[in-house]
C-alpha cells in the first residue's frame, strides 16, 4: 500500500480506536441512538474487513467496485488501493453531506482523488445511473436497507460477483435486521452466500456463472 494511504488509514483506525467505547454503549442502548449520532462517527468496517475487501478486489481482477455506505472513508481506502492495481474503478455512496466532506477530503489525502468517483445521495437512485455489470459491492451503511440495496445491486452483478455485507454478526441490536438479510440472500436463485467471523461479521454472496460462461 503506498506511503499516503498508509498514514490515511492509520489516522482513522486511531480515531476509530477513540470512540469505540462510545459506539459500544450507543449499541447497547439501542439502534436508534447509535443513528442519531452517525453523523459525527466513522462506523468503520475495521481493519481486518478492510483488507479482506483489498484481498477480494485483487483476487478477482475487479474491474467495477461500488461501496454503499462510504461514511469517512476507511474502507474506500482498502478498496481504492486494489482498484490502483487492478485498473478499474470504484464509486462510493454517502447519504450524509458532512461525511461526504470528510470522505473526500480523506480520499484526496490518500493520493485516489483521481480513482474514486464520490457520490451523495440515496443508493436507490444512484445504483441504477452506475455504468455495470458490477464486480465487487460493499453494503455498509443503515441496516433496515441491506435487502432493499442487494436487490439494487444483485439483477447487474457479473457473474462470479461479489456482494459483501458488513456487521452481520455485531451489533446485537440489528442482530434482527441482519438474520433478515442473510435469509434473504440465501434464498436468491444463482447465489452462494456465507457468514465469515471476520471483524464484525461479514456475509459473502457470490452470484454463480450460467452454464457456459468461463469461470
Amino acid at each position: 500500500m503506498a506511503t499516503d494511504a498508509g498514514r490515511v488509514l492509520a489516522r482513522l483506525e486511531e480515531r476509530s480506536a477513540r470512540e469505540r467505547p462510545e459506539l459500544d454503549t450507543l449499541n447497547a442502548r439501542g439502534a436508534r441512538h447509535t443513528r442519531a449520532a452517525a453523523p459525527r462517527l466513522m462506523l468503520d468496517v475495521g481493519p481486518d474487513v478492510g483488507r479482506l475487501l483489498n484481498v477480494l478486489v485483487r483476487r478477482g481482477r475487479a474491474q467495477r467496485v461500488v461501496e454503499i455506505g462510504g461514511s469517512v472513508g476507511y474502507s474506500t481506502i482498502w478498496l481504492a488501493d486494489a482498484v490502483a492495481d487492478t485498473g478499474g474503478s470504484l464509486v462510493t455512496i454517502e447519504a450524509d453531506a458532512g461525511k461526504v466532506v470528510e470522505l473526500r477530503r480523506n480520499i484526496a489525502d490518500a493520493g485516489f482523488a483521481g480513482l474514486v468517483r464520490i457520490e451523495h445521495g440515496d443508493a436507490a437512485e444512484i445504483v441504477p445511473a452506475l455504468p455495470g455489470p458490477f464486480d465487487v459491492v460493499l453494503i455498509d451503511h443503515w441496516k433496515d436497507l441491506y435487502i432493499r440495496e442487494f436487490d439494487l445491486v444483485w439483477p447487474r452483478l457479473a457473474p462470479g460477483g461479489v456482494v459483501v455485507a458488513d456487521n452481520i454478526l455485531q451489533p446485537e441490536a440489528t442482530a434482527e435486521q441482519m438474520r433478515a438479510y442473510v435469509e434473504h440472500v440465501r434464498d436468491v436463485p444463482g447465489a452462494c452466500s456465507h457468514t465469515l467471523p471476520v471483524g464484525a461479521g461479514v456475509e459473502i454472496t457470490v452470484r454463480d456463472h450460467a452454464p457456459g460462461e468461463p469461470s
